[in-house]
């Protein structure tokens, strides 16, 4: 009368396949050349350099900045 036990794994114990993705595909998109990376990099400095006037004069003239 006793049961027989249950051949079936648990269903943490099932094997699936793990999409893994290939770390060494090519983007789709082609780095950005050199005269891109040089405007760029002058355009983020010449901002930094703003802000920094911006700020020097804020504080000299006794006023919040951006306000």
């Amino acid at each position: 009368m006793g049961q027989k036990p249950s051949l079936k794994r648990p269903r943490s114990f099932i094997l699936a396949p793990i999409p893994i993705q290939d770390q060494h595909k090519q983007s789709a998109t082609p780095e950005p050349g050199w005269w891109a990376r040089c405007s760029n990099w002058i355009r983020y400095y010449s901002i930094q350099i703003r802000w920094d006037i911006e700020r020097w004069l804020a504080r000299r003239l006794h006023r919040r900045w951006s306000a």
